[in-house]
């Protein structure tokens, strides 16, 4: 496909500046320094955070449901490895679809669960999918099937996040229950109940230290096994580690506040003044940059030097 580079409108305002999009943001995924980021118009993009410009990589097919056709698919999440870029996105009439992009092919697979809600590349051949139904799976890409199935509880499977090196992944759940899980055994390695008591919206891990948000108003921190957490009058509906695991980002969707935290103490070390959207995610950069961004057209980059 054609590539497509687009002179961005850039507003540079005191948290640093904001990057206009076509569509308003679906998917997003940090790959290097740069963003591989998913629209609702279900196009998909690479954000050059160097020299600030926009590439377009490719648009998915139309769908159709009873009522309608030629319909944009939603697109529920997106990752990245050597050269790959892996979709999963709606389907037609409520299913779901798998997508690699690779030397400028759009490849396209059936998924037989209308249930999975987040694939995850581990290896070149071989995906993980987490379901609704507190199960992971493994589908293998040369052949077409799942190669294999763990079951965690009967509790609904809220998020899943891997570790830098795809060996282990950590599981929220409904019930506030956090797993480490250990990918190459296929099995469990620990789990974690005190730190929430409701809900999981959202995880990450980096560093060996987790990081996760709940209803219950908490955001939660586990490091050498201990589970600690603070708690707020707000929901938190999403949270980020930087990449050394040495701090924690968080937003408070009421009062439009992004809370940084430091992972050892838990103690507030800056807050800063969000734009009026729901904060759906909070992506570290760098040791200095991370960005925020909602169900919008737009994505705001932050400098930690600047806040209030």
């Amino acid at each position: 496909m054609k590539k497509i580079f687009l002179i961005l409108l850039i507003s540079i305002w005191a948290f640093g500046y904001e990057l206009k999009l076509p569509a308003n943001v679906n998917a997003l995924k940090l790959v290097g320094g740069d963003l591989l980021i998913g629209l609702d118009n279900a196009e998909l993009y690479w954000y050059f955070t160097q020299n600030k410009k926009l590439q377009k990589i490719t648009q998915l097919d139309k769908i159709k449901n009873f009522y309608e056709e030629n319909l944009s698919p939603r697109i529920y999440s997106i990752d990245y490895l050597n050269g790959a870029v892996l979709i999963l996105s709606e389907g037609s009439f409520g299913g779901k679809r798998l997508y690699i992009y690779k030397d400028k092919q759009l490849i396209s697979y059936d998924l037989h669960s209308d249930g999975v809600k987040k694939a995850l590349f581990l290896d070149d051949d071989t995906i993980l999918l987490a379901l609704l139904g507190s199960n992971i799976e493994l589908f293998d890409l040369k052949t077409k099937k799942i190669a294999k199935n763990f079951v965690f509880s009967n509790s609904s499977l809220s998020d899943v996040v891997l570790n830098e090196t795809k060996t282990q992944l950590v599981a929220g759940f409904e019930s506030g229950e956090i797993i480490l899980f250990d990918v190459k055994n296929w099995q469990k390695i620990k789990s974690y109940k005190n730190a929430h008591k409701d809900n999981i919206y959202q995880l990450d891990y980096k560093n060996q230290i987790i990081t996760s948000c709940s209803t219950d108003r908490k955001l939660a921190i586990i490091k050498n096994n201990q589970e600690k957490s603070i708690e707020r009058d707000f929901l938190i509906y999403t949270c980020a580690l930087s990449k050394d695991g040495a701090i924690a980002a968080f937003g408070d969707n009421e009062k439009n506040i992004i809370e940084l935290i430091d992972v050892h103490n838990l103690k507030t070390i800056k807050q800063f003044q969000n734009q009026d959207f729901l904060l759906e995610y909070l992506i570290f950069l760098n040791k200095r940059e991370f960005i925020s961004a909602g169900y919008e057209n737009k994505i705001i980059f932050w400098s930690i030097d600047e806040s209030f």
